[in-house]
């Protein structure tokens, strides 16, 4: 039976063994992405189901040189011991920071697929993550820069209180990375970063500016900060072309929240606005989508019907950066009448009020 979350087959005119790129994966609700030079890869960040590997074997990566997870949630995590024990690929280094909150049968799994992989062989080992690693991470000629957490923030961990932080939520601590490709920035993977992590990364003068933006906590709430503030101020500092939400569509509470939509439209009115799948903000319609405007990757919304831009690979060529699917056909999609009310073309709602100045003693996550 065919497996309809799969592409079609590459022919061999479009052979992917030189492109320099990153595939912001459509895993629903979660985050993923492999970055790739040829057939070099690495993975940020692997939510449960088999998208990431069916994207890994498309592009023919026997080798992953680093796996990176960004935290221990599942929507992030729970794919990552799938990779870590596959017998067919080797592993570079496994990147994550501990998280002594966490008592979850997910992360247990990860911890034993990490010390059975060290046994088996195959494995460069696991490293902590934060924006002190001495070691530069490349993967050919991509970069993962990191944006966040500082060493002291990782080092603490989520906790109830600590003297430099407080209070530590696990989205307050994500890694956020920024990959650079040919040494120019393309791709802003923000994991879950709430609104006291923005403040961490401005006090500490990271750079976060960026062509692409994956939205952090799929356009959920950023613990206890105005989500339309939070928004604003991060879209302001990434100065985004194309902003992407890694949703499942049809889920509830749905994301993107529309304080979160707006809050982005009004900081980066010209900028392309994607979801990975159709918010029921958007499509409550129980009509099917087509899929004929996706791009040749794998995509959860294929099998469930309910893709809005599926998985975007965001490609280096000469001219700068090459999207697919076009935004063109993406913007045809959104605008030929099959979404019934699409959020991101809508009027931008003015503030229902004056935003507040980001409050660090209040914006802890609470989604």
């Amino acid at each position: 039976m065919t497996d309809p979350t799969a592409p079609p087959d590459l022919p061999p005119s479009q052979s992917s063994e030189s492109e320099l790129a990153v595939s912001v994966l459509d895993v629903g609700h979660g985050n993923s992405a492999v970055v790739r030079d040829g057939t070099t890869c690495a993975v940020i960040d692997a939510a449960p189901g088999g998208i990431v590997q069916r994207e890994l074997d498309r592009v023919g990566c026997e080798h992953i040189e680093h796996l990176v997870i960004s935290h221990s949630d599942q929507d992030h995590a729970g794919g990552g011991p799938q990779i870590l024990l596959d017998p067919l690929r080797t592993v570079g280094t496994a990147w994550f920071n501990p998280d002594a909150k966490k008592d979850s049968r997910i992360w247990a799994r990860l911890l034993r697929a990490v010390f059975t992989r060290y046994r088996r062989g195959g494995f460069g080992g696991h490293q902590m993550l934060h924006t002190e690693t001495s070691q530069t991470l490349y993967c050919g000629r991509a970069r993962l820069e990191v944006c966040h957490p500082s060493f002291l923030m990782a080092g603490t961990g989520p906790t109830e209180t600590s003297p430099d932080f407080g209070k530590l939520d696990t989205n307050t601590v994500s890694i956020v990375v920024r990959v650079h490709l040919d040494e120019k920035p393309a791709v802003l993977l923000a994991a879950d970063m709430d609104a006291v992590a923005l403040k961490h990364i401005q006090q500490n003068s990271h750079q976060l500016s960026a062509p692409v933006l994956v939205f952090p906590h799929h356009g959920g709430l950023p613990g206890k900060a105005e989500p339309r503030a939070f928004a604003e101020e991060l879209t302001k500092l990434v100065v985004p072309q194309l902003v992407i939400f890694s949703i499942r569509g049809g889920l509830r509470p749905a994301n993107p929240h529309q304080e979160i939509m707006a809050g982005v439209r009004s900081a980066a009115p010209d900028a392309h606005i994607a979801c990975t799948q159709l918010s029921v903000h958007c499509h409550e319609d129980k009509r099917l989508v087509t899929d004929r405007h996706l791009a040749v990757l794998p995509a959860a919304g294929r099998k469930s019907g309910r893709s809005c831009a599926g998985s975007v690979k965001v490609t280096r060529v000469q001219s700068g950066l090459r999207f697919d699917p076009p935004l063109e056909t993406h913007l045809s999609f959104v605008n030929g009448g099959t979404v019934a009310n699409p959020q991101c073309r809508l009027p931008i709602p003015p503030p229902r009020k004056t935003p507040e100045k980001i409050d660090l003693e209040e914006a802890t996550d609470e989604a």
